[in-house]
């Protein structure tokens, strides 16, 4: 019977190795939290007044390394910290890889060392916290996308979604521009380019969906010189068609028999109303109510098109 062999770096997956390694080191306790803070601060207060490292006594030397041992322990002693914060990213990456996110979040945590201050009494964590995830959200806009969106519209873009998926879940009806830029203080118009702009981006040789057999989706896209002037009504009956499929089947029925639609001649309210057992009355209110969901839904489907540049 043979063994199993020993896993070694080489065959680890890299973020499985990563958290092996820093998984060796100890967390910091509160004491040696603030033991060296005050050594990196001694260090940096004599660095500012001290930059020239030729004039430095030995003393200054000895202060100098061990400020420089206390800030890689406390770097090397919360990596763990930071890789807690990048996996709540890795949903928003399109290029950037895990260990991606690790990096910058790492740069965040060295900048939280030297600003850190022990003696206002809150932990290292929480201060750190907030420079790691800066750090990471930098990255991820400077890098991460092939269209590169300021720091401030890429923010709008995330409160904006956030506002849609909140109203959409609340109202089941999808806000317009218009209202997403009232909720967020933002310009229509530089809101709606910034939302087609942060669409992911993909090669036009890429496979529909992802599969050898499948064309490009080059091939999949329309020839504008082939595209006739009756393409807008086409788009607007495929989402009024959509919206009639999302009522009830009794609601269908009656918004498709009283308005004549799919080549069916027009039903009148009484005598559906006599088919479904129910007043005249009674009908009109249900057609009512099925011709209000029917617009809200034609909003949220065009609001939708919109959103992704449809």
């Amino acid at each position: 019977m043979t063994s199993a062999k020993p896993c070694t770096h080489s065959n680890m997956d890299p973020v499985a190795d990563y958290l092996k390694q820093i998984g060796r080191h100890p967390l910091l306790t509160a004491t040696e939290e603030i033991e060296y803070s005050r050594q990196i601060q001694a260090m940096l207060a004599l660095q500012a007044e001290h930059p020239d490292q030729s004039t430095h006594t030995r003393q200054q030397r000895v202060i100098i390394r061990r400020g420089q041992r206390a800030k890689e322990q406390m770097i090397i002693r919360n990596l763990r910290l930071v890789v807690t914060i990048a996996k709540k990213y890795v949903k928003r990456c399109t290029t950037m890889e895990m260990l991606d996110l690790v990096q910058d979040g790492n740069m965040g945590l060295a900048r939280a060392t030297e600003l850190f201050d022990p003696s206002r009494g809150y932990k290292f964590s929480t201060y750190a916290y907030w420079w790691i995830r800066q750090s990471i959200s930098r990255g991820l806009q400077d890098r991460d996308r092939m269209i590169r969106l300021p720091i401030h519209r890429h923010e709008k873009v995330i409160k904006a979604r956030s506002y849609m998926n909140h109203q959409l879940a609340m109202t089941g009806k999808m806000p317009t521009i218009a209202e997403c830029a009232a909720a967020i203080d933002a310009n229509p118009a530089e809101l709606q380019a910034s939302l087609v702009m942060a669409q992911d981006v993909c090669s036009l040789d890429a496979k529909a969906s992802g599969k050898e057999d499948l064309s490009p989706i080059l091939d999949l896209i329309p020839d504008p010189a082939s595209l006739h002037k009756d393409d807008d009504f086409i788009v607007e009956r495929d989402i009024l068609h959509d919206a009639i499929n999302m009522l009830s089947r009794e609601e269908q029925d009656i918004v498709r028999r009283y308005n004549g639609l799919g080549g069916e001649p027009r039903t009148t309210l009484g005598k559906l109303g006599e088919e479904h057992g129910v007043s005249r009355q009674a009908i009109s209110n249900k057609h009512t109510r099925a011709m209000n969901k029917i617009r809200q839904q034609i909003g949220r489907l065009t609001n939708e098109r919109l959103r992704d540049g449809f």
